[in-house]
């Protein structure tokens, strides 16, 4: 919910005037500001003071000190005086007071010429900073410090092939040298003098594991996911949640219905009655729990007038096509609702499917392997462009980052760690930290928030990833069956073919549009002239994909051109300031 931004250093409206201005789609409820000569807070709200209250989030300032806090600082009921109570928390324990808050949220603490900034422990919410002109510089976006006059923006090279290589950027570099993301489960301080600092405040993976049984482990389970959802639904409005027909969303809806009845809203999306789709199955959840269903199509002529708006909103560039049906499908959904759940966290915390093969080629991939044979299987499982690099992107530029060290070694640290010691909670570990705090979570909040949305993920709440690292590994998977404890839970209240049903994901046509509908646009975007201006790209290797003509197997053509298509339109936006 709302914006946080600041820097240190003197008061200047001017600039504080030139952050809020990009920040304000997220929100118009008015601006809360605690300025002094050490250093600005700013908030922009979204929602009426009585939610504010609600959350905890808003500003509050007393004495040298402030605080501002964008999310929602969850608790089971309205709490008047939590601003209050948080600073004063902050005086008591310093910067380790965050370890006792749970939620979806982003906290900027001012303490004299300091600014702490933290991230809550799945990453929900994001924060960016840098330093600049003797300033530490803080926004929710990336747009919000790149607002501040003569801010960098220079690329940086090791993350192009992170970027092709996972289709977002790890860890807490980002895309530009000079802009930090802060990690999920951290914080860090700075005063505009020093380098910031950095400190983590969440360490779920040192969880102890717990002996129970089955069955308890399932009431355990029911119980703290209810409690996730209670905590997330605000007192007296609607809400509305994005059905895709698979188990987590199907999940999170016969949640919603158990504690606020049926009528709940649900939204689908589809790119036309002849490609593949899931509505079959979002359907049969909608009608077993009595949901308000509705189903939305789109096709390229429907979302090619607004994609560049999309990738403004979207801001450090994510290369998943799904960014496009959650930005189009938080626009009909924001007709009816404030307030948007999602099932996003079932597939890092609880088994997901893709853990398969990499479980596999551990097992039996062959004895002739180097330390590193792990870390190579798992970029090549993303399935995008990392066997593709040496090819796409033209030799000067590849000549300018080592790829062991922006790419495996992004890797080996979640892989040769003591705890956890199982490789599939290993995977998790790094599923969780760099595909849902860098991936998952941000692209659904910045697609929503777009439209003006406050959007909930509560498989994804701090207590349930401890949780998850408590619980055996064959209550996620089992015999190659997925998430083996969230169809247990939940067996009951859903339709039998959802609990039975592998899963599927939801398959954006690309591939086809780019041979038909988006073929027009990708080659005037992708013209040779444009990818030797830059010189990141091969344009040979370029037109292979446009023509969808390559000699090395099975080519992704659409996946990889989506890929470059939103990169090419992120920069130019960017980094050569072109209008959006």
């Amino acid at each position: 919910m709302g914006a946080i931004y600041g820097y240190t250093g003197p008061i200047d409206r001017t600039l504080r005037d030139r952050i809020d201005a990009v920040l304000r789609h997220r929100g118009s409820e008015g601006v809360m500001l605690a300025e002094a000569a050490t250093g600005t807070l700013g908030y922009r709200a979204r929602h009426d003071a009585a939610t504010r209250i609600r959350f905890g989030s808003g500003l509050f300032a007393e004495d040298d000190c402030a605080i501002a806090v964008a999310g929602c600082v969850t608790a089971p009921t309205p709490h008047e005086r939590l601003l209050p109570d948080l600073l004063q928390s902050y005086r008591e324990h310093g910067p380790a007071f965050v370890k006792s808050l749970n939620g979806a949220f982003v906290i900027a603490v001012r303490d004299g010429s300091t600014i702490h900034l933290f991230r809550d422990g799945a990453g929900q919410r994001t924060v960016y900073y840098g330093c600049h002109n003797g300033r530490f510089i803080f926004a929710v976006e990336p747009k919000g410090v790149l607002a501040v006059p003569g801010f960098p923006r220079r690329l940086r090279p090791g993350a192009v092939a992170q970027y092709l290589t996972f289709s977002f950027v790890p860890g807490a570099a980002t895309m530009l040298q000079d802009l930090q993301e802060l990690p999920a489960g951290h914080w860090v301080s700075c005063d505009g003098t020093g380098a910031p600092e950095l400190h983590r405040h969440f360490r779920f993976e040192d969880a102890a594991a717990e002996d129970l049984s089955e069955d308890d482990w399932v009431e355990r389970f029911r119980s703290e996911f209810a409690d996730a959802v209670t905590r997330r639904l605000p007192d007296d409005d609607d809400v509305g949640l994005f059905l895709s027909g698979g188990v987590d969303s199907s999940v999170v809806a016969a949640e919603l219905v158990r504690q606020r009845g049926p009528g709940l809203r649900t939204y689908a999306i589809h790119f036309g009655k002849d490609t593949p789709n899931e509505l079959e199955f979002a359907s049969a959840v909608a009608r077993r729990l009595g949901t308000d269903h509705h189903e939305v199509q789109m096709t390229p002529r429907d979302f090619l007038p607004r994609l560049r708006q999309m990738i403004w909103h979207l801001d450090d560039p994510i290369g998943d096509p799904i960014t496009m049906p959650n930005y189009e499908l938080a626009a009909r959904a924001a007709q009816d609702v404030r307030w948007i759940f999602n099932g996003e966290g079932g597939d890092p915390l609880f088994g997901g499917p893709k853990n398969i093969p990499m479980m596999l080629h551990h097992w039996y991939g062959g004895i002739d392997r180097d330390p590193h044979f792990r870390e190579r299987a798992y970029l090549a499982s993303y399935r995008r462009c990392y066997d593709d690099l040496a090819r796409l992107l033209t030799p000067e530029w590849r000549a300018q980052y080592d790829e062991a060290a922006e790419l495996q070694d992004v890797l080996t640290p979640f892989f040769t760690c003591a705890r956890p010691a199982g490789l599939l909670d290993k995977l998790a570990a790094i599923n969780i930290r760099l595909k849902g705090a860098h991936l998952i979570l941000p692209k659904v909040e910045r697609m929503t928030a777009a439209w003006g949305l406050t959007v909930m993920s509560p498989l994804f709440d701090p207590k349930l990833i401890e949780l998850s690292f408590r619980m055996p590994s064959t209550l996620k998977l089992r015999r190659g069956i997925e998430k083996v404890i969230l169809k247990r839970a939940y067996q009951d209240a859903l339709p039998a073919e959802i609990i039975a049903r592998p899963k599927s994901g939801m398959r954006v046509p690309v591939h086809y549009w780019f041979q038909t509908a988006m073929k027009r646009y990708a080659k005037k975007l992708l013209s040779p002239r444009e990818l030797r201006r830059t010189g990141i790209f091969d344009p040979a290797r370029v037109k292979q994909l446009l023509a969808y003509d390559t000699e090395e197997g099975p080519g992704r053509y659409g996946l990889k051109l989506w890929m470059l298509m939103t990169f090419e339109i992120w920069r130019r936006i960017v980094v050569d300031g072109e209008p959006v």
